[in-house]
């Protein structure tokens, strides 16, 4: 990500804390993985992968973005020596997709899903996730089609659903999805906390709260940070801020994590921490802006609406961030920020979305 010119003067200056009390990063604790960034030879090709699958699979979970730039040195060594290997491929699209790389991660799975191979199903699930994310229905529902096979059938009916699901069919595609046997799916803990909160968004979005906490209750509970966003987020619009903050309150680590913690701690009243917290989740996405990574304007839309009470600044991020993904976060940043801004032009560049794909929400 760039950083905008119009945040240059806001969003990059120098955080100097007002004393030594003040906290601007906490590492997590634990033992630390090695992570060489040239593989040795004498480990395989697949072992290689599977050590930058784990790092991939570290920073999703606990929303670590060093992880990423872990994988991504040990990637680059691979790619080098191994650029027509599909299993290298399919993680470069992966780590991209990561990074908020979208189009660069299509171009890679373009081109695993010229011919049949071993890694077509995967890349066309991935292709197909992207696509959802862009608010590309059409394409995303395309990919889930390709995934045939009785071992993808449950993947492929996930997928349908989530596209039927943003394309105003909610309520059909959350009867389906409940309607799958979960036990015997044979679902990862990943693959079922990805099937939890996509029943978790169309129940949110229909105004099942009952339904819709089950499932993001559920999905929290694997611990991952996407998860565990996804559910703090729901309470605090549910006027729990402080069961949000409860289920926050171990995620200091992660930048996003933490502004939702200073919100919740803001609408309690609890001015000491929140004024400790904002300072140091400021200094973090000030330094994240600085570095010019990408992805994360959604994030920041936030912090900058509701903890730093800057509209203006939202909107601007909700804007660029809406350029790039459509899921209901981004949509409901965006209009928030549209509507404390009395943004008309905004406003109806939503409605007119809304009208195109049938989006539903309640909220």
């Amino acid at each position: 990500m760039s950083t905008p010119l119009w945040a240059a003067d806001t969003m990059r200056q120098v955080i100097t804390p007002s004393d030594d009390s003040i906290v601007l990063e906490s590492l997590p604790s634990g033992p630390r993985i090695s992570t060489p960034t040239t593989p040795t030879n004498t480990r395989s090709l697949a072992s290689q992968l599977e050590r930058v699958q784990s790092l991939l699979t570290i920073a999703r979970q606990q929303g670590d973005p060093r992880y990423l730039g872990y994988a991504d040195a040990q990637l680059r060594v691979l790619l080098a020596k191994h650029p027509a290997d599909l299993g290298t491929q399919l993680l470069q699209a992966r780590l991209l997709q990561a990074n908020h790389r979208f189009d660069a991660a299509e171009r890679v799975l373009n081109t695993l899903l010229a011919a049949p191979s071993a890694v077509h199903s995967e890349a066309a699930l991935m292709s197909a996730s992207i696509a959802l994310v862009q608010g590309r229905y059409a394409h995303a529902m395309e990919r889930c089609h390709q995934l045939t096979g009785l071992a993808m059938l449950p993947f492929s009916l996930i997928c349908q659903a989530q596209v039927q699901g943003a394309t105003g069919q909610a309520s059909e595609a959350l009867a389906r999805l409940n309607a799958l046997p979960a036990k015997q799916l044979g679902l990862t803990t990943d693959q079922r906390t990805w099937w939890r909160l996509s029943q978790a968004d169309m129940a949110d979005r229909l105004g099942s709260d009952n339904s819709a906490e089950d499932d993001y209750r559920e999905a929290a509970a694997a611990g991952s940070a996407e998860a565990v966003a996804a559910y703090a987020d729901w309470l605090f619009w549910q006027g729990r801020a402080r069961d949000s903050l409860s289920l926050l309150a171990p995620w200091t680590a992660h930048d996003g994590l933490l502004s939702s913690l200073t919100r919740a701690e803001q609408q309690l009243g609890l001015s000491k921490p929140a004024a400790a917290h904002k300072q140091q989740a400021l200094g973090r996405w000030q330094a994240f802006l600085a570095r010019g990574e990408p992805g994360h304007e959604r994030e920041l839309a936030t912090f900058y609406l509701d903890v730093m009470q800057e509209p203006a600044t939202a909107l601007r991020l909700a804007q660029r961030n809406w350029t790039v993904q459509r899921e209901t976060a981004d949509y409901r940043i965006y209009i928030r920020a549209a509507l404390a801004q009395s943004a008309k032009k905004d406003l109806a560049i939503l409605a007119k979305w809304q009208a195109s794909t049938k989006f539903e929400d309640v909220r």
